[in-house]
């Protein structure tokens, strides 16, 4: 069975490949001892490449013998040809194993993922009196768009973090003042009284229910704030070898926003941080700058490190599947950008707790 095939090197009687990486998976099944057979072959653009020679070997022998020339055999040769000895020689240089870490082995050494949730309250989504909003809550165990994504998220994270206590903000409203007075419209507000965070999904759901009844919806919709806050959230968190902590930010958004280049600045920013964004679009909107933000990679700076931290999901598109089908999609990128940044800072899983 073919596992592995290099690059072709064209006019070269001594073709050195470059180095690669193979998953011992996709090698050998795992087994450093299984037989490997390596097959090599003059290219011909006809497709009918001539065979040059075979060598028999392991990954376990690759690593004992690094660099040392293996006889490339033709079997018709040996067997018909008088004193032959080879075809040439293989060379197979700087073979090691190298361990990757998994996001399993990150949470069980007692990695602590931590959510922070944002919510639109522009008024977009419709006044939340009316049947027809995205915010209308029906009661009954009937949840609304904004609701079903709480859940979906907060559900599968939870898991993860020891404290279960999660910052919830609100952005594009007026809010009411404790004076009765009605604010300016913010962009980044605590969606609770008292306290700086809620406790459990549970919190943010009657957080989020609370809140309908003491803010004025309005806009624009600007996400810079709440990335910049949660960049500053995620910074505090001075994760290292040994205080390992990593922060998730959804945002729950009904449609466009009007902030493109200053929410990339903010992203710019973010990227250097242990953070992940979730953006879950709500309601039937293009979402065009949303998907532009889920293709956005940002390079760091002073540093040749590139990371894609935002992931973007249509809620409509899991409607009828269940809230574990849509949280499963809304995290499957976690995983790989908590991975990302670990290796980043050189920060390895500690023992399993």
């Amino acid at each position: 069975t073919q596992v592995w095939k290099n690059n072709k090197i064209d006019n070269s009687l001594n073709p050195c490949w470059s180095a690669t990486r193979i998953p011992m998976s996709t090698l050998c099944n795992g087994d450093r001892m299984r037989p490997l057979k390596i097959e090599v072959f003059d290219f011909e653009k006809s497709g009918k490449h001539h065979f040059m020679g075979q060598t028999e070997t392991s990954v376990d022998s690759m690593i004992r013998n690094n660099g040392v020339a293996m006889f490339l055999l033709e079997p018709e040769l040996v067997k018909s040809k008088k004193g032959y000895t080879n075809s040439g020689t293989l060379c197979a240089s700087n073979v090691m194993l190298e361990s990757h870490p998994t996001f399993t082995d990150f949470v069980t050494g007692g990695c602590e993922i931590s959510l922070m949730v944002a919510i639109d309250f522009t008024a977009s989504n419709g006044s939340p009196s009316d049947p027809s909003s995205l915010h209308f809550v029906q009661g009954g165990g009937a949840y609304n768009p904004y609701q079903q994504a709480i859940l979906a998220v907060g559900n599968v994270l939870e898991t993860y973090d020891t404290d279960k206590q999660y910052p919830v903000y609100g952005f594009g409203a007026k809010v009411m003042q404790p004076n009765g007075e009605v604010s300016m419209v913010q962009h980044c507000f605590p969606v609770y009284g008292g306290g700086l965070e809620v406790r459990g999904v549970d919190g943010i759901l009657k957080a989020y229910h609370d809140c309908l009844s003491h803010v004025t919806l309005s806009g624009p919709t600007l996400l810079a704030p709440l990335i910049t806050s949660a960049a500053n959230i995620a910074a505090g968190y001075n994760t290292s070898q040994g205080k390992q902590k990593y922060g998730v930010l959804l945002i729950i958004t009904d449609g466009e926003i009007n902030d493109m280049e200053a929410t990339k600045q903010a992203l710019a920013l973010a990227v250097q941080q242990p953070l992940s964004i979730i953006i879950v679009g709500v309601g039937s909107a293009e979402f065009t700058s949303m998907k532009v933000l889920d293709r956005l990679v940002v390079t760091l700076p002073n540093a040749p490190i590139q990371r894609d931290i935002v992931q973007f999901v249509e809620i409509n598109q899991f409607a009828g599947k269940g809230p574990h089908v849509l949280g499963a999609a809304v995290l499957a990128q976690i995983p790989d950008q908590l991975l990302e940044y670990m290796a980043m800072k050189h920060i390895k899983p500690n023992p399993k707790k």
